[in-house]
């Protein structure tokens, strides 16, 4: 076997952050970083549904800015997201897809990291998609520890449902799911 197929593999992961960023100047990579660290938000959030644990949890990256064409720039470049306009012309570029979340923005941000206060914020955020990606969060005592790290992130922003309201209301699953789930948490 040839060593060098190894670093050529779409299994590597650990190639995965280099190749995809290779192609974005460094100048690109710190404007975006300056951007989020001015404009951008990474969010937990929490929708009802009436199946499951009763609760979807959402994983968004945004940034927020008037002139669409630098919008178009950052999907561009990180050749993901969505872009959308309120009426008063504010535009946002959003990542919502858990696939780019996982392999293009905390990847990118781990790479390039912020100066800000927001640094904490994407650090925590991952930590969450992490449990999230691994499914821990779909365990009451999971939840609760996503919960209490959600609590830290964005000081001062509005949150639709406190963490009492999500935790009271957690509806656990037939016996068998949960076997199932705990058997997948304790081979991780």
């Amino acid at each position: 076997m040839d060593d060098s197929d190894n670093a050529l593999s779409a299994d590597n992961q650990q190639e995965r952050p280099i190749e995809r960023f290779a192609k974005i100047s460094a100048d690109m990579a710190w404007y975006i970083v300056g951007f989020t660290d001015g404009e951008g938000s990474f969010n937990v959030s929490f929708r009802k549904r009436s199946y499951g644990i009763g609760w979807k949890v959402g994983l968004s990256f945004n940034i927020s800015q008037k002139d669409g064409n630098i919008l178009r720039m950052l999907q561009e470049t990180l050749e993901c997201g969505t872009i959308r306009f309120r009426k008063d012309g504010v535009g946002y570029f959003e990542v919502c897809n858990f696939t780019d979340l996982r392999d293009i923005i905390i990847p990118f941000f781990k790479t390039y990291s912020l100066k800000t206060k927001k640094r904490k914020d994407f650090e925590v955020f991952s930590i969450i998609a992490d449990m999230v990606f691994s499914k821990t969060h779909l365990t009451k005592a999971g939840l609760q520890r996503l919960l209490e790290a959600r609590e830290s992130m964005n000081a001062g922003g509005k949150r639709k449902f406190t963490s009492g309201e999500i935790l009271n209301s957690f509806r656990l699953e037939s016996s068998e799911t949960t076997r199932r789930t705990q058997a997948r948490l304790e081979m991780i």
